[in-house]
């Protein structure tokens, strides 16, 4: 029987995701990336970003269901876990980096004035 995680109340409520991401999500890459991984790659970063854990990032990326599992299940079993691990690590280090780039512009604007008076008082 192929039940879904949502089937089950396990699937994450994804509603807060822009249409785009939804509709990706659920009939998977359809031209909108080169490469089917590439499209699940953003799916997995913007999950990330919009503050959805790992789990909840498997449970889409490797639901039946959805379109964008297709790379999960043409890699099949170990390769597959592989695969899913891989690129939830590189988006987390992709949100990760934003994040910091970020609060790094965010911050140095926010003290542009102090770090010129400093410059010029030495």
């Amino acid at each position: 029987m192929d039940r879904s995680p949502e089937d089950l109340g396990l699937a994450p409520d994804l509603s807060l995701l822009p249409a785009e991401v939804r509709d990706l999500i659920l009939h998977g890459n359809r031209g909108q990336y080169p490469t089917h991984s590439e499209a699940a790659a953003a799916v997995c970063v913007e999950l990330l970003r919009a503050a959805y854990g790992a789990s909840e990032v498997w449970t889409v990326l490797s639901d039946p269901t959805n379109g964008i599992s297709k790379v999960f299940f043409t890699k099949g079993g170990e390769q597959g876990e592989a695969w899913l691990e891989r690129i939830t690590y590189e988006a987390h280090e992709a949100v990760a980096r934003s994040g910091c780039d970020e609060q790094y512009h965010r911050f140095v604007a926010e003290h542009d004035s102090d770090v010129e008076t400093s410059v010029k008082n030495n």
